[in-house]
């Protein structure tokens, strides 16, 4: 087989495997060829001899007869003397009736006629005697009834055994032209021919049933017939039975689903529709899942949310109003007392409104987006700028920056400010939960498409679930909301959702007691 046909098959195949429609003409084709060669193969086996009767031979007989007797009555109006003559030489009964017939005493107003015939010899005999004689010579061979009509249908000669005087031409003319059947139980054959007879126009008219012959004839009855159906019918279920079973699979599985038993699947046999079915049930079924299961997750967040915000406001909140009335109630000592109780409420004020202020913010960034205010700006000059400024706050928890920056200048169209805020809560994240004393290193690499900040810190041992879940809104490392490392947990999400709007990426990685945040912004 050559490559152009092994190709040509290979692509024809595919289309098969891939409509359902051209299955379902091939297994039909399949099928009715089966029948048609089980039915010929079994027609000998079941062929009888059927009896019947033939009457082609009996009308070929009638029409025989109808012409000769046409024939001699165009003869008896071109010379009657040689008619009669050759009647009785082939009739001895026509010839002794007629032959030296004595003449009647009345002859009548009848034309007779006399046809002399070896010397003294004559033949005589009427007109209307040498008709009838015609009309009733066929009977001798044949069961025939002959009559001549004028042209309307009256009898003016008939042959013995014919009662009718009055024929409808009109429907005689239909009998005579309808074609023979020689399978008919009981056919009559009439024959009309136009005649001129006294100078009129008149109508020969030849009726009978045709003698028949028995004849035997091979049938081959139903069974083959039926026997290419059962096959048939057979051979179509036994083709589309795969098939059958994969649409009662598909409909099974539909019938699963509405239960709601969105983790079943359908098992996807074929490339055909019924497959691309079953793939897009299943694809279904599947994002149904995924779609109950997140609103699944975001009501259990929805939940966390006023848990988690319900404490987070309310102690700070607590406090501040502990002091305050302090405060008012002049619960102190002295002024220095009293300052200190200021501070501390307005500390936590601070606190309060630093929550606040991550909460808007994240609602904005992560519900509505906001609009960007991009700059080209330097990222190592950034940084350097933030980790001084961070640096007194470093130091008061026991930390130390290490940066290690490429020497030329990295500049990135970004959005200053959101970056700034980006990169400042991933640093005081780092300074938060950093091992004291500690070092956290700073490290802006380059790369081909994108520029990558990472910041590494030590910290004390957490589980690969709390490294994934560091990006959540409210999650915190150390779940007692009463720690004294103070914040909402929505730091890391509000820099998760800067770095997307900046179409960038945020990862993060723990080994050995050693916590590595990676942000990617593209160049």
């Amino acid at each position: 087989m050559s490559h152009k046909q092994r190709l040509f098959t290979g692509t024809l195949v595919q289309q098969v495997r891939s409509s359902i429609r051209i299955q379902l003409i091939f297994a039909f084709a399949c099928c009715v060829l089966v029948s048609v060669l089980v039915g010929f193969v079994t027609r000998p086996l079941f062929v009888t001899n059927e009896r019947r009767l033939d009457f082609m031979e009996g009308i070929v007989s009638i029409n025989e007869s109808a012409r000769e007797l046409v024939k001699q009555f165009n003869d008896m109006n071109q010379d009657r003397n040689v008619l009669i003559i050759e009647l009785g030489d082939k009739d001895p009964v026509f010839k002794s009736r007629f032959l030296n017939r004595s003449l009647p005493s009345n002859t009548g107003d009848e034309e007779w006629l006399t046809v002399p015939r070896d010397g003294n010899s004559q033949y005589r005999l009427t007109k209307s005697e040498l008709i009838l004689y015609l009309l009733n010579a066929t009977k001798q061979t044949l069961p025939l009834h002959a009559f001549i009509t004028d042209a309307e249908g009256n009898i003016r000669y008939k042959s013995a055994g014919v009662n009718e005087t009055h024929v409808d031409l009109p429907h005689m003319m239909e009998d005579a032209q309808r074609p023979p059947d020689g399978h008919d139980k009981h056919p009559i054959v009439t024959r009309l021919y136009p005649l001129t007879l006294d100078g009129a126009k008149a109508y020969l008219l030849v009726q009978g049933v045709p003698q028949s012959t028995v004849v035997y004839v091979k049938e081959p009855g139903w069974a083959p017939f039926l026997l290419g159906l059962i096959t048939f019918f057979l051979c179509f279920y036994l083709i589309t039975k795969r098939k059958m079973r994969e649409m009662e699979e598909i409909a099974y599985g539909v019938k699963e689903i509405e239960k709601g038993n969105l983790q079943y699947r359908i098992r996807e046999k074929s490339k055909d529709e019924l497959g691309s079915l079953a793939i897009s049930i299943n694809r279904m079924a599947s994002e149904l899942d995924q779609m109950i299961e997140r609103e699944r997750q975001a009501e259990k967040v929805k939940d966390e949310l006023i848990t988690n915000v319900s404490h987070d406001l309310r102690t700070p909140l607590t406090s501040i109003m502990g002091y305050m009335r302090l405060v008012k109630d002049r619960q102190y000592k002295n002024q220095a007392q009293l300052e200190e109780y200021v501070d501390i409420a307005y500390g936590k004020s601070e606190q309060l409104k630093k929550l606040i202020e991550d909460l808007f913010d994240f609602t904005r960034l992560h519900h509505e987006g906001d609009s960007l205010k991009k700059e080209k700006v330097s990222l190592n000059q950034m940084l350097r700028q933030l980790l001084e400024e961070l640096d007194p706050i470093a130091k008061d928890n026991d930390v130390t920056f290490q940066k290690d920056f490429p020497p030329e200048p990295i500049k990135v169209e970004v959005d200053p400010n959101l970056m700034v805020r980006a990169f400042e809560n991933v640093l005081t994240n780092a300074i938060k939960y950093s091992t004291h004393p500690g070092k956290i290193l700073v490290k802006l690499v380059r790369h081909s498409d994108s520029v990558q900040m990472t910041v590494s810190n030590p910290c004390e041992a957490i589980s690969m679930e709390e490294v994934n879940r560091l990006f959540d809104r409210f999650y915190r490392v150390d779940t007692s909301r009463t720690s004294s490392k103070s914040g909402a947990g929505l730091g890391l999400a509000i820099t998760k959702s800067i770095v997307d709007l900046h179409q960038g990426s945020i990862d993060v990685e723990y080994e050995d007691h050693v916590i590595r945040l990676s942000i990617f912004l593209p160049l």
